[in-house]
Formats: structure tokens, sequence, C-alpha cells
């Protein structure tokens, strides 16, 4: 009788140390891949949209192709790395990632460099950065540690002063982007802030005083002269149904026509004229989806969306899954990060939304914008990663994975 009792509660022990080891690594290897995928598929469009334009050229047609390639496996190489670390201990030095991004913010405006009217990049010899892509990161981070419960409450009180503090790391950020000046990632910053604040739990009439400053702020920015005339015709041109082919409309113009005339099927990989030809700008950076839709149409759009919005569905899932506060919002930001910029890169491509110089995660050329996309998704896969691994003062949210 003994015996058996013993035998059972062997067993037992058995089957939970078989339950731990099963659970003690949880990569979503559908959701690297469907990353990769995206990744893929931008080195496949950026080639398509730079060969001809760069056949001349002593770098040759594969020059984008290359650096893309380049930059997609040292962004992969700091993926896999920070697998391996507990996203709980950056939790711990999140004043680390604070202090790089304000510290990187600020350099640019000391010793950057100007594009398009913006001192947003600084140049490092091999290649050059823009900060304010990886400041997003680092905020998401900051945000996340000053807004998550901390070892002595019992549950995650989001108070007056977590807002205060979040707002003000926020701000801190925002302000050195306008400095430069980048309203348009600026943009981004803040829809990020006003995403996390409303998924942590923050009193609603919080959300809306921050919402009324920062319009009065815009507002006060145009009564001053601080924001341009030129400027603001770029935000407001997706309202006027009567925007010229010329100044400030060329380039809805030019991508809604790239856009129209691929049709369902597409004009067939590298045989877009709008976008070979140049007429649309910026056509393998910001207006990367317009060479989507002349060259691969309908359906190259909706699988490019549907990548996107998998990815993006991926890290609120797996955000709603987190047992702790720190983990959800971490994941959320990051999913909120993505889903500002590839709304806003598309809305702005077919005539819905702002042209405020975004680019499409992980599909348009650039470098800073690969890389810190792959270091949020890094950050959200390590949540997914060491959900289970629960310390006993750590209280998770109410399960709303099933609203998901």
């Amino acid at each position: 009788m003994l015996k058996g009792k013993n035998d059972r509660d062997i067993s037992l022990i058995d089957d939970l140390n078989s339950s731990k080891k099963r659970k003690s690594f949880r990569f979503d290897i559908l959701f690297f891949l469907a990353v990769l995928a995206a990744a893929s598929f931008g080195l496949l469009i950026i080639y398509s949209a730079t060969r001809n334009l760069l056949a001349a050229e002593a770098d040759g047609p594969m020059y984008y192709l290359k650096r893309q390639s380049i930059f997609l496996g040292a962004g992969v190489l700091l993926f896999t790395g920070l697998q391996f670390v507990n996203h709980r201990k950056i939790k711990v030095f999140w004043w680390i990632a604070a202090a790089v991004g304000v510290l990187s913010l600020s350099a640019v405006l000391l010793f950057g460099y100007e594009v398009h009217g913006s001192r947003s990049w600084i140049d490092l010899g091999l290649f050059s950065i823009q900060p304010s892509e990886f400041a997003k990161v680092f905020m998401i981070i900051t945000l996340a540690a000053l807004l998550s419960k901390r070892k002595s409450e019992k549950v995650n009180n989001i108070s007056f002063k977590k807002v205060l503090l979040s707002t003000l790391a926020a701000l801190a950020f925002i302000l050195l982007v306008l400095m430069e000046p980048d309203f348009g990632t600026a943009i981004i910053f803040l829809l990020i802030f006003l995403g996390m604040l409303f998924i942590s739990g923050a009193n609603f009439f919080y959300i809306l005083a921050i919402i009324a400053a920062a319009a009065g702020g815009f507002f006060a920015g145009l009564k001053m002269g601080i924001i341009k005339q030129y400027q603001l015709d770029r935000l407001l041109i997706f309202l006027r149904p009567d925007y010229s082919s010329e100044g400030a409309g060329y380039n809805l113009y030019q991508s809604r026509m790239a856009i129209g005339s691929g049709g369902f099927t597409g004009k067939g990989l590298f045989m877009g004229t709008q976008t070979n030809l140049s007429y649309v700008p910026e056509h393998h950076t910001d207006f990367i989806f317009s060479v989507i839709g002349e060259e691969l149409g309908f359906l190259g759009c909706l699988l490019a969306v549907v990548l996107l919005g998998f990815i993006i569905w991926k890290c609120f899932r797996i955000a709603a899954s987190s047992n702790n506060s720190f983990g959800m919002l971490l994941a959320s930001g990051v999913g909120f990060m993505i889903t500002v910029q590839v709304v806003i890169n598309i809305g702005m491509t077919i005539g819905i939304m702002p042209i405020i110089g975004i680019p499409l995660p992980f599909i348009s050329s650039g470098g800073s914008s690969l890389i810190s996309m792959l270091f949020g998704i890094a950050l959200v896969s390590n949540v997914n990663i060491y959900r289970e691994t629960r310390k006993d003062h750590e209280i998770a949210y109410e399960d709303f994975s099933d609203l998901l």
C-alpha cells in the first residue's frame, strides 16, 4: 500500500518534471519564419525597384540588395543573441535603455547630417545610422518598465505618478526627435506611447489629456512658425481631394498612379514603369508599397498585408499570454510600433494617411529600420520564451488571451 503511494508520488513528480521540460523552451518558429519571409520579400522588391537605376553605376545593380542582406544578417544575429537574455533582466537595467536612447538622439543633433530637411543621420564611416529608429525600441523598454508593476505592488496600480513619469520619459524622446526636425517619426513615438498607456490600464482621462496637450502643442508650433507651411502641406495633402500632381501632391499622385496601374496581378516583377523610371520618389524606401502594387498588383499587396498582419497579431497574442506586466507591455509596445508604421505607410501611398516619410516595416530599404524592427521582434520572442518563469512576487494580469 505504502509502496503504491510512493510509486504514485514518484510518477507525479516525473510528470511535473516532464511538463517543465516541455515548457522550458517556447520559441515560436512560425513567428520567426513570418518575419524572415517579410524581410526576404522586401529584399526581392528592393532589388526590383533599384536594379535598373543602378545598372550603369559602379556599384552594380545589386548594391541595395547586398546592403540590405547584410543588415538582415546583422539583425538576425542580434535577434539570436537576445533570445538567451531573460527580459526581466532588461527591466532591471531599463535606465540604460533610456540613457542610450536619449544620448543617441542628442548626438545626432550635434554630429548628424541632414537628409530631406532633417538632421537625423550619423555617419559612422562604413555606414550611417538613424538613431531615432533604435530609440523607438529604447523608449518601449523605458515605458514598459515605468508602467509595469513593482515588486512591492500586489496589483498593478497605474497611478498618476506612473503616468507622469512615463509622460516625461516619452516627452524627452519626442522633443529630441522634433528638434531634428522629424515630425513623422515624432508622431510614431507619440502613438506608441498612447498605445502603451492604454494597454497598461491607465485612466482614460489621462490619455485624453495627453492627446489634447499634443494637439495644443501642434497648433502652437504652427502659430509660432516652428512648423513650416510645406510641412503642413505634406501632412494634410490627403485631406484635399483636389490635390495637384505638382508640389506637395506629386508623391501621392505618382504613388496612386503606380498602384492603380498594377491591377489584380500586376505588370510583373521587374516590369514596373512608374517605379523603375523614378516617377515615384523614394520608391525603394517610403513608397515601396507602390512598387508592390504596380509590379505584383492586388495579390502582391495582399501578401504583404497578410504577412505584416500576422506578425502584428503574434506580437499582441504573445503580450496577451505573458504572465508579467513588463513582458505584456514590452510585447504590446513593439506591436504598436509595427502597427502604426504599417497603417501610416500603406495609408500614405494610397492617399488616406498623411505623407510623413515612414518606412514599411521589414520591407523598405534601410538598415536602421530593419535592425531596429528585428530588435523589437527579438524582445517579443523573448517574452514568449520566458513567460513561464514567473517569480513569486509577480502577479499576472487578468487573462485576456481568449479575446485574441
